[in-house]
């Protein structure tokens, strides 16, 4: 299956495509079809290709993601529920003692909505900067609010003298809410663009990592919603704040109004409440939202100021993918990767390059099982699991990844030589109760007990 952009962009619209064969990493593939082009994935992708999995395998995976459609009345909960039973089916079907790689006991299956599972950890924040914009908008509503009040007190000997003249409570509310209506939406439409603006330069500056975006931002818009809310919010409070004035006119003693000076721009203690409890209100949301912001920012400077224990300034990374006949063994791909090495090194300017599969620094890892050796695990019990990647020579000088103890990998840790690994601290204090020596002296105490004694056998 290929995607409506790519049989446009490299088979021009070739309606009689379907069928033909093109050629992926060497191989031969038949295009079956073309997707529609209101149809986009995220990240983006141009070709589909059929899951191929063996059933009577038992080298099992943890990578895949099943997606699934309920059937009528059948709810989250219960799909759920049906899942357990299915963790526990397959417990006893592939035991974790038989089959290494089989789910841990804290492992379960279970089922999400599609929207839970394309967000992901990008809803908080997102909640989060909505409920800080909510806050400016009520303020900013308050605000206008308040002028239009002391817009309205200003002109109580105007209002009056409509009054006197015959006008009516109807009339003084057409007339004020028409200078409202036409004040806010005028307001409302400036907002508008200024977003618009706004919003493309942010995403132009750093779109981040909020999913379904699109390339550049594109997706990010402003939809029918955001052109439906905000004329209406700005209708509602020109009218909700509009008619206040013409209330507070009509009920009014026309005597008293125009008997007052016209620099008189005072109010009563009665009359000045409605502005009394916006200004509260403001200062109220203002200071929570200032709160909210004061924290954050401290969060973050926090964030910035932990030590990931490894330097990532100057470090470019890429990614690619090695398939086809060429690499069926990983004699090919260990060729492959020495004449890149070779080659990026001596680019001026590169001082070193090491290859990882799947895992850089703060990303997933591959979680595999072991057994420390002489330390079997009980009856009944798995073994123990740590997340593992698989690293080349120079990975740790990449990184400036200090090393504690020991020497890092070399050119001779090949498929020919025994096997060793690497450790972090934390695993040598989980599994070996280790105490490091004082990583900021020069001591030579070493750890105890010695590291000789830091063996284990990798099942997987």
């Amino acid at each position: 299956m290929i995607s409506d952009r790519l049989w446009r962009r490299r088979f021009g619209t070739d309606r009689g495509f379907v069928g033909k064969a093109i050629l992926l990493a060497g191989d031969p593939y038949v295009v079956i079809g073309v997707l529609g082009p209101s149809f986009a994935s995220d990240p983006p992708a141009d070709i589909w290709l059929p899951v191929q999995a063996d059933p009577y395998s038992t080298n099992c995976s943890h990578d895949f993601r099943a997606a699934a459609r309920l059937r009528p009345g059948v709810t989250l909960e219960m799909a759920k529920a049906q899942m357990k039973l299915a963790t526990e089916r397959f417990r006893r079907k592939f035991p974790a003692t038989r089959f290494p790689a089989a789910i841990d006991p804290q492992e379960t299956f279970t089922v999400e909505r599609l929207r839970t599972a394309v967000v992901g950890d990008a809803r908080l924040a997102l909640l989060v900067l909505l409920g800080a914009v909510s806050f400016v908008l009520l303020i900013t509503c308050a605000n206008v609010a308040n002028l239009v009040l002391a817009r309205a007190t200003g002109r109580r000997r105007e209002l009056a003298i409509r009054v006197a003249l015959g006008a009516g409570q109807r009339r003084l509310a057409s007339q004020l809410l028409t200078e409202s209506v036409l004040l806010s939406l005028a307001g409302g439409t400036l907002g508008l663009v200024l977003g618009y603006v706004g919003v493309r330069a942010l995403l132009a500056i750093e779109p981040g990592d909020i999913p379904r975006i699109g390339a550049h931002g594109f997706a990010a818009t402003l939809d029918w919603r955001v052109l439906v809310f905000t004329p209406l919010i700005s209708v509602l409070t020109a009218v909700l704040f509009g008619l206040l004035p013409a209330v507070s006119a009509s009920r009014e003693e026309v005597g008293v109004a125009l008997k007052e000076s016209g620099a008189r721009t005072g109010s009563a203690l009665g009359e000045s409440k409605p502005r009394s409890l916006l200004v509260v209100t403001e200062m109220a949301l203002s200071l929570v939202l200032l709160a909210g912001a004061a924290l954050l920012i401290r969060t973050f400077m926090a964030l910035r100021a932990v030590e990931p224990g490894f330097d990532g300034r100057n470090v470019l990374t890429m990614e690619m993918s090695v398939a086809g006949r060429r690499f069926a063994n990983t004699a090919a791909v260990g060729r492959l990767l020495r004449e890149g090495k070779r080659r990026v090194e001596s680019i001026p300017g590169v001082e070193t390059l090491a290859v990882t599969y799947i895992s850089l620094p703060l990303e997933g890892y591959v979680d595999g099982p072991f057994e420390v050796e002489g330390r079997p695990p009980k009856d009944g019990q798995p073994p123990s699991s740590a997340y593992n990647c698989v690293v080349s020579p120079g990975y740790f000088q990449v990184f400036r990844i200090p090393l504690l103890r020991g020497h890092l990998f070399t050119e001779q840790d090949n498929t020919g030589a025994p096997g060793v690994v690497l450790i972090n601290e934390a695993a040598a204090k989980q599994f070996w109760m280790m105490i490091p020596w004082d990583s900021a002296s020069s001591s030579t105490r070493g750890w105890v007990p010695n590291l000789r004694s830091l063996r284990a056998r990798l099942l997987a």
